[in-house]
């Protein structure tokens, strides 16, 4: 079920660096700048403008997410998440999450509340698959696939409230 929930509402966001360089991020990545790093692996995560490369994209987004880069931590999370060139594992995917979360990545206090709406990782959670999307949404982030049930403190996907109303 998370797997084909998640899909619907979560991907990876790509970053267009049209003036960025990958001869100058790489420069700048081993002089330990965190932002090239992260655009380095965000590049060889999505295959854009390179090659696609798991491995190089977990080597630098790691090298990013050691200096806390709130994105590095959450396309982490999301390896972890999905088995994307790393084996699943839904307990670092929850930690990476909660580190991105903990710098003010708003995005992963969503997919954390839907950990806890499926129960991926951590003990299936209404109340708190409601305050983290709620908080998530507070913040920002856009959907329109979730709505939050004020009066019973849950979330509601969107296709399955229609299949409660049919």
């Amino acid at each position: 079920m998370l797997r084909r929930f998640l899909l619907l509402f979560v991907f990876i966001p790509v970053i267009v660096y049209a003036n960025q360089s990958l001869e100058n991020d790489l420069k700048l990545a081993n002089i330990g700048n965190r932002g090239a790093a992260f655009r380095i692996g965000a590049r060889y995560l999505n295959g854009e403008g390179v090659e696609q490369d798991y491995e190089k994209a977990k080597y630098y987004l790691e090298r990013a997410a050691d200096k806390n880069h709130s994105h590095a931590l959450y396309d982490l999370g999301y390896m972890y998440l999905y088995g994307i060139g790393v084996e699943k594992d839904y307990m670092m995917a929850y930690d990476y999450f909660e580190r991105s979360k903990d710098v003010g990545f708003v995005p992963a206090y969503f997919i954390i509340g839907l950990m806890y709406y499926d129960g991926a990782g951590v003990k299936k959670n209404d109340k708190k698959a409601y305050e983290y999307c709620k908080t998530a949404i507070e913040r920002g982030y856009k959907t329109n696939n979730i709505i939050l049930d004020h009066k019973n403190k849950k979330i509601l996907i969107k296709q399955e409230k229609e299949q409660e109303d049919k």
